[in-house]
C-alpha cells in the first residue's frame, strides 16, 4: 500500500461517505486528498511509479471500504491511464504521472457490442470533430480528460482512442442526477455534437486501438471493479459483525474471499498468460457480481434489528452494490463478449446474431 493511504482514507474518505451518499455530490475532498495516488500506475520514465495491477487494485479496495463513490472514481481513472500510459505523447503521460489530473474512461457503449464506438471523427485542418453521446461517464464534468473512443478518420481499423480535455469546445454534461448507489460518482451522458479537438489528442495510431481496449483498458477496468465489490462488501460486513454471531460473520466473509482469490488469478493471467485472460476476467466479473448481490443482502437482513447509525452504513452499502451491478459492460454483456471469442464460436455468434 503506498504511503499515505490508509491516512487519507481514515481523515478524508471515510468521514466524507455518509455526505457524498446524502447530497449525491462528487467527492471532490477525496479526490484532491488522493491526488498524489493518481500518476501512481504511469511508468517511472515519465515520473510515474510504475506500480501495477495488483498493487492499484488494493488501494481501490481499501478506498471502496470506506466510499464506494471514490474508489468507483479511482477505477475510471486508472483505466484511462493505462491507455494514456500505452499510447499517449510524452507531454500528457508526464502530466497524469505528476498526480493530479483525473481522467476518466469513454469508451464503453451499453449493449453486446460495448467495446466498439459508435461515435465519428472527422478532421478539418489540425482540429478534430468528434460526434458522440457517451451514457455512464464517471466523474462526467469533474474529469481533466477522457479517453474517448470512436470509428477511424480514415484509415482500415475499428477504433481510434482520443485523449479529449474535460473543457474540450462542444462537448456538453448535463445536470447530474445521483441515482439510488453510488452517488457521488457523477456518471452521466457526455454529448460531443460535435466536440472541438486538437488532431495531438490523438492515442496511438488511427484505426489501430481496438486491441488496447480489450486487452489492457478492460482487464483493469474488470479487475477494479472486482476490487470496488470487495471494498463494498468489507464495509457492509465489518458494520454488522460486532453484532452478530461468528458463523454469520464468516459466511459474509467466504463469499468476499471467493471473489479475491479469482482477482488474483485474473490479474496473474492479464501479466502473464493473457491467452487465458478473457476467461479469467469472465469468471471474475460473473462470480463479483454475485457474491456482492449475496454478501450485502445477507448483511442487510442481520441490520434490521441493530442500531440506526449500523443500518444506514449497511443500507448505503446494499444500494452501491445494485448501482455497481448496473454500471456497463455488465457482467452479463461481459460474458456474452467473452463467448464470441470462444473456440468453436460460429461466425453467428462472433458477429453478435
Amino acid at each position: 500500500m503506498p504511503a499515505g493511504v490508509n491516512r487519507i482514507v481514515r481523515d478524508v474518505v471515510a468521514p466524507a461517505a455518509p455526505a457524498v451518499d446524502r447530497d449525491g455530490a462528487f467527492p471532490r475532498a477525496a479526490v484532491a486528498a488522493l491526488g498524489g495516488l493518481l500518476g501512481t500506475s504511469m511508468s517511472r520514465g515519465v515520473g510515474g511509479h510504475g506500480r501495477g495491477l495488483a498493487e492499484v487494485a488494493d488501494v481501490v479496495e481499501h478506498v471502496a471500504a470506506a466510499c464506494g463513490s471514490t474508489a468507483v472514481v479511482l477505477r475510471s481513472h486508472f483505466a484511462a491511464a493505462t491507455a494514456v500510459d500505452r499510447l499517449g505523447r510524452r507531454a500528457l503521460r508526464t502530466t497524469v504521472a505528476a498526480g493530479g489530473h483525473l481522467g476518466t474512461i469513454a469508451v464503453f457503449s451499453p449493449g453486446a457490442h460495448f467495446a466498439l464506438p459508435s461515435g465519428t471523427a472527422v478532421r478539418r485542418g489540425d482540429v478534430v470533430d468528434l460526434r458522440d453521446r457517451k451514457s455512464g461517464v464517471v466523474a462526467a464534468g469533474e474529469a481533466d480528460s477522457h479517453v474517448w473512443s470512436s470509428t477511424p478518420l480514415g484509415a482500415l481499423g475499428t477504433t481510434t482512442l482520443w485523449s479529449v480535455p474535460g473543457n474540450a469546445p462542444g462537448l456538453f454534461v448535463p445536470v447530474d442526477r445521483p441515482g439510488l448507489g453510488l452517488r457521488g460518482v457523477a456518471a452521466n451522458t457526455v454529448w460531443a455534437d460535435p466536440a472541438h479537438v486538437p488532431v495531438d489528442c490523438l492515442l496511438g495510431e488511427d484505426g489501430r486501438s481496438f486491441d488496447t481496449v480489450v486487452h489492457h483498458v478492460l482487464p483493469w477496468w474488470v479487475v477494479l471493479g472486482a476490487s470496488v465489490a470487495l471494498g463494498v462488501m468489507a464495509g457492509a460486513t465489518e458494520a454488522v459483525a460486532p453484532h452478530v454471531g461468528p458463523s454469520d460473520s464468516l459466511r459474509l466473509r467466504l463469499r468476499a474471499d471467493a471473489v479475491r482469490v479469482l482477482r488474483e488469478d485474473a490479474v496473474a493471467a492479464v501479466d502473464w498468460e493473457p491467452d487465458r485472460a478473457r476467461r479469467k476476467l469472465c469468471h471474475l466479473a460473473v462470480h463479483t457480481a454475485e457474491a456482492l448481490v449475496v454478501v450485502t443482502d445477507q448483511a442487510l437482513a442481520l441490520a434490521a434489528d441493530l442500531g440506526p447509525s449500523t443500518r444506514a452504513t449497511v443500507e448505503r452499502r446494499f444500494r452501491e452494490a445494485r448501482a455497481l451491478n448496473t454500471m456497463s459492460p455488465t457482467a452479463d454483456q461481459f460474458t456474452d463478449f467473452t463467448a464470441r471469442g470462444e473456440p468453436g464460436a460460429s461466425a453467428v455468434a462472433r458477429l453478435g446474431a
